[in-house]
């Protein structure tokens, strides 16, 4: 029993490999035909994930701000139009 015990402990970071990949190809085969679940664990993954570009997006997000600012304190234009 001990001995099947180690076995399956070795074994185990290869299986749960196989089950990602097979989940995978599973995900792919219900993206290709659009169905809701695919959509709803991309959407769900994406959420959870980390973005590895998160500091040169929150960047890229300030540096424009700062032009667009920068454009209109040049024109003249308010930051704030009031609506009609």
């Amino acid at each position: 029993m001990h001995n099947l015990l180690m076995i399956l402990l070795g074994l185990l970071p290869w299986m749960m490999f196989v089950i990602f990949i097979l989940l995978g190809i599973k995900l792919t085969s219900w993206a290709k035909k659009r169905r809701s679940g695919a959509i709803a664990i991309g959407l769900l993954v994406q959420m959870l994930l980390p973005d590895p570009k998160a500091q040169q997006t929150i960047e890229a997000v300030v540096e424009r701000k700062q032009e667009v600012k920068k454009q209109q304190d040049e024109n003249g234009d308010p930051l704030d139009k009031p609506k009609s």
